[in-house]
């Protein structure tokens, strides 16, 4: 059962990171976009060029779970690489129990109320002309506190089946 809920969980992560795979792109085609409009038709738009927040909010924040998901994370990785497979395991269970829970329970206390409140008054742009959805940049956070969420839950359950075994 528990292998099942880790595949699961994984498959998930990796999902996402196929999905969001597509965001780079889309972000240099938006880009071009700005840069064509402004030096070459004499042109710009404000909304276009803030949509380059949200592609890249959603592409980082949301790619956070997937990321750790791989491997792919900054690590100070100075006596980690001589460590055994046992350490290793320890460490990626011990620091994720002790360093990253925590650190997702004060995320999303903290980004609850932020996002929410946004959501409560439909936020806008402050400039005019600008994007009318600073709500949805603003739920990038609670995207990023799920996806890492979700990979912290997997990595629990992996790393801790194999220092303790499965339970009964």
């Amino acid at each position: 059962m528990i292998n099942r809920l880790i595949t699961q969980l994984d498959g998930f992560s990796a999902r996402t990171g196929d999905f969001l795979a597509l965001l780079p792109l889309l972000l240099v085609l938006v880009q071009f976009a700005v840069v064509l409009l402004v030096y070459v038709f004499s042109s710009g738009s404000v909304q276009l060029q803030e949509s380059l927040q949200y592609i890249n909010a959603l592409m980082f924040l949301g790619g956070a779970g997937y990321t750790a998901f791989k491997d792919e994370h900054v690590r100070v990785d100075l006596l980690y690489c001589n460590f055994s497979e046992r350490g290793k395991t320890k460490v990626n269970f011990y620091g994720t129990l002790f360093l990253l829970v925590p650190f997702l329970v004060l995320f999303w206390h903290a980004s609850v109320p932020y996002v929410t409140d946004s959501w409560a008054i439909l936020e806008t742009s402050v400039e005019s002309s600008g994007l009318p959805f600073v709500y949805i940049l603003k739920s990038t956070l609670l995207l990023f506190a799920f996806t890492l969420t979700l990979h912290a839950a997997a990595d629990l359950l992996r790393h801790g089946k194999a220092l303790f075994g499965e339970p009964r």
